[in-house]
């Protein structure tokens, strides 16, 4: 019965275009898009949470299945509540391989946001880059999400301070790319602004993540998420209810990606010429 009430709660909110959303999730392969998909559908009871970071529910193909990374996009309408307010995101989750940078393409045209999802150990690759350029070119805002950061934590062993060294470090190479194939009437207005909430850190294998606006609302600190590795993975997990990954997200998105009646208006100059 809640489903088919939630299927008719995102039909009527479709036809408010100021409470839509559409969104892309674009990456270097492997950085971490299906599973972070994972997490906003189990946000909007599409997946159980026992399996959420695993699925890979919009890898629906048996060849991605098989390989492990995104073949062909594939999409899905959310449903999220921002400050009291229903609202409508359409998500899609796009390939990250270098061989299918023309089906990113075809997914962008059909976008007025991106969430750019970089790995926190490998930091802005070559896909990135080429991703985000091409999101520029179609004038899709971009946001941020640096992802697998327990690697920093479990693997390379870095203290609080250098793990957030690397992620400021990430951060300025990204808005160096949006300086650099970002349009003039565009790049300082997108530029990311970590106080401002644009940017969210966190492991989506984990469920756990947020933004400084978040973390200031909730009471926690980087250090926190350092002491619940060290304590354990029940930890982890209890941490993880303090800072569920698909609220930061989705929230983010609300705030920042713009509704289709205002991002139409600029993107279609770009999407039909003549």
């Amino acid at each position: 019965m809640v489903k088919y009430k939630m299927v008719e709660d995102i039909l009527k909110i479709m036809n408010n275009i100021e409470q839509v959303r559409n969104i892309g999730i674009i990456a270097h392969v492997d950085h971490g898009k299906t599973t972070t998909s994972d997490h906003l559908l189990m946000a909007a009871g599409i997946l159980s949470p026992k399996v959420a970071g695993e699925a890979l529910a919009l890898d629906y193909l048996d060849v991605e299945q098989r390989r492990g990374i995104t073949v062909k996009s594939a999409n899905i309408s959310l449903y999220h509540e921002y400050e009291g307010k229903p609202y409508v995101i359409n998500l899609i989750d796009t390939p990250g391989h270098v061989d299918f940078s023309g089906k990113v393409t075809r997914a962008l045209r059909v976008l007025d946001g991106a969430l750019v999802v970089v790995d926190a150990v490998e930091g802005v690759m070559t896909q990135t880059e080429t991703v985000l350029r091409q999101a520029l070119e179609e004038r899709v805002r971009p946001l941020l999400y640096i992802n697998k950061v327990d690697r920093l934590i479990k693997e390379l062993r870095l203290t609080p301070q250098q793990i957030q060294e690397r992620i400021v470090q990430i951060i300025k190479e990204v808005n160096g790319l949006i300086e650099t194939y970002g349009e003039p009437g565009f790049k300082e207005k997108w530029k990311l602004n970590v106080a401002k909430g644009m940017v969210a850190i966190g492991s989506a294998k984990d469920g756990w993540g947020f933004t400084v606006p978040y973390a200031a609302k909730v009471g926690i600190k980087f250090s926190d998420v350092v002491e619940a590795y060290k304590r354990g993975p029940e930890a982890v997990k209890e941490f993880a209810k303090i800072a569920p990954l698909h609220v930061s997200l989705l929230d983010m998105i609300v705030r920042f990606v713009p509704n289709p009646k205002i991002a139409q208006k600029y993107r279609i100059p770009r999407i039909w010429r003549g």
